[in-house]
C-alpha cells in the first residue's frame, strides 16, 4: 500500500515538472513578452540546459557539410545558441536593459550568419550583401536601443512624472 502511495507522487512530481518546464520552454508564445510571468530559477536552468542540448545537436549536423556550407551551418548554429540564451536571460532579468541586450545579440547573431553567407559570393555582389548584413543590425539595436527609451519612460520617465504634471504655483 506504501509502495502504491509513493508510485502515485512520483507520477504527479513527474506530471508537473515536465508541464513546468513545457510552459517555461524558450519558445513558448504563451509566455513571450509577459512581464508578470516570473521565470523559476529550476525553469530557468532546464531551459538553458534544453538550449545548450539543442546547439549541440545542431553543430553535430552541421559537420556533415564541407566547406563554406558547413561556415555557415555553424554560424547559424552559435547565432540561434546566442540568440536563445540572451532571450532566455532577458526573461529571468525582467529589465529594459536585458531586454535590449537580447536584442542585440540576436542582431549581431543575424550579421553573423548573413555575413557568412556573403562570403561565397565573389565582387560587387559580395560588397552590396556585406553592404546590406552591416546595415540590418544597426537598424535592429537602433530600434532596441529606442523601445528601451519607450519602455522606461524616456527623458521624463517614472520618477519624474510627478513634476509634470503639477501646475506651477499661483497658477490652474
Amino acid at each position: 500500500m506504501k509502495d502504491i502511495h509513493k508510485l502515485i507522487r512520483l507520477a504527479i512530481a513527474v506530471c508537473c515538472a515536465a508541464s513546468a518546464g513545457a510552459m517555461a520552454a524558450p519558445g513558448n508564445k504563451a509566455l513571450e513578452g509577459r512581464s508578470e510571468v516570473v521565470l523559476s530559477r529550476p525553469a530557468y536552468e532546464a531551459a538553458k540546459k534544453r538550449i545548450e542540448a539543442q546547439s549541440r545537436v545542431d553543430r553535430q549536423a552541421c559537420k556533415r557539410l564541407k566547406g563554406e556550407r558547413r561556415e555557415v551551418c555553424d554560424a547559424q548554429a552559435k547565432g540561434k545558441e546566442d540568440a536563445a540564451l540572451a532571450k532566455l536571460e532577458a526573461r529571468w532579468k525582467r529589465t529594459p536593459e536585458a531586454i535590449q541586450e537580447a536584442k542585440e545579440v540576436t542582431a549581431d547573431a543575424n550579421y553573423r550568419v548573413a555575413r557568412e553567407e556573403c562570403e561565397a559570393l565573389q565582387g560587387d555582389a559580395r560588397d552590396r550583401c556585406i553592404d546590406a548584413a552591416k546595415a540590418e543590425p544597426e537598424a535592429a539595436i537602433r530600434q532596441a536601443r529606442v523601445e528601451k527609451v519607450h519602455s522606461t519612460g524616456g527623458v521624463f520617465g517614472p520618477k519624474d512624472a510627478g513634476a509634470r504634471t503639477a501646475s506651477p504655483a499661483g497658477k490652474s
